[in-house]
């Protein structure tokens, strides 16, 4: 009995104990000192990178419908075919054919985009690059290798209309400086259409060869988006130090059936802060010399289109 009590006195004491350690009822002790500020870490540097834009004109892109593009001969125009024909016969001159191409409103997008008010247009952006892509819808060639010649169009030069443009003529009004769509005074960094692209064929006919890309001087396009009454187009034409009875090629025109193989001009702009820091800055574009470049390299902003609409 004395037993009995005695467990449960000692149970009685214990349960004291565990009632007293319980944390409901302590207390909460008092709030410590608050620390030191630690030292400020080094500033990290600013980027080099000003904002890009990219734009892309291509007839069915984004409602864009400005592509005016024809194939001329001495013997028949054409702008409404869904190719422009290329042809080259230094045997038989009167046989050969070539091409125009003009983007129109190029200047108007990029101005909504990076010109602001009272902003001047040549001072509000860079134009770091602009290329031209074409894509080959057939070729026929007899020799190893030609050029594709680009002349532009300067301010002298009537703009020509995609329906009335002839070997001849310009428009209903205007003719071309000489016959074959040739300029009164070639635009660019040379006086005439010597600005070419080499291309090496594969040697008799072929079917959807691929895009060619060409670069277009940042002299010429930065005239055509800051002064658009210069922007009067290109002209396209084979050349060949050796003898062809008849080398064909043809792009896909702004008429063809898939939209994406359509002609494609893409422009490249870097953004000019208004702060006086970067007003004293030069582009930040890293500029890769263009023949040193892949050709992966020179489908890289046609790859990103590619995929942007997919």
């Amino acid at each position: 009995m004395k037993l009995c009590r005695l467990l449960m006195f000692g149970c009685s004491v214990l349960a004291l104990v565990f009632t007293a350690c319980s944390p409901e009822d302590g207390k909460q002790g008092p709030t410590g000192a608050t620390g030191a500020t630690g030292d400020t870490g080094p500033k990290g540097d600013s980027g080099d990178d000003l904002p890009n834009k990219d734009f892309y004109f291509q007839d069915g892109f984004k409602g864009y419908d400005g592509t005016n593009d024809a194939s001329l001969s001495s013997f028949a125009s054409s702008g409404s075919d869904s190719e422009i024909d290329l042809r080259l016969n230094t045997n038989v001159p009167d046989q050969n054919k070539r091409g125009v191409i003009h983007f129109s409103g190029v200047d108007l997008a990029v101005h909504e985009a990076l010109v602001g008010e009272g902003e001047d247009c040549n001072t509000s952006f860079y134009m770091n690059q602009a290329i031209l892509y074409l894509f080959v819808t057939a070729e026929d060639a007899d020799i190893p290798q030609f050029d594709i010649n680009i002349g532009f169009y300067g301010d002298q030069d009537p703009l020509f209309q995609e329906e009335q443009v002839s070997w001849t003529a310009a428009n209903d009004n205007d003719d071309w400086g000489d016959d074959g769509a040739e300029s009164e005074e070639w635009a660019g960094p040379f006086s005439d259409d010597s600005y070419a692209y080499r291309y090496l064929p594969k040697l008799g006919p072929h079917q959807n060869i691929g895009w060619v890309p060409i670069l277009l001087p940042r002299s010429i396009v930065e005239n055509w988006l800051c002064n658009p009454s210069l922007d009067k187009g290109l002209r396209l034409r084979l050349t060949s130090n050796a003898v062809t009875n008849g080398t064909d090629l043809s792009f896909a025109s702004s008429e063809h059936e898939e939209a994406d193989l359509r002609p494609l001009l893409v422009i490249e702009t870097e953004k000019i802060e208004t702060s006086e820091a970067s007003k004293a800055s030069v582009s930040n574009a890293k500029a890769q010399d263009w023949e040193t470049k892949t050709y992966a390299e020179k489908m890289a902003p046609l790859y990103k289109y590619l995929a942007a609409k997919n």
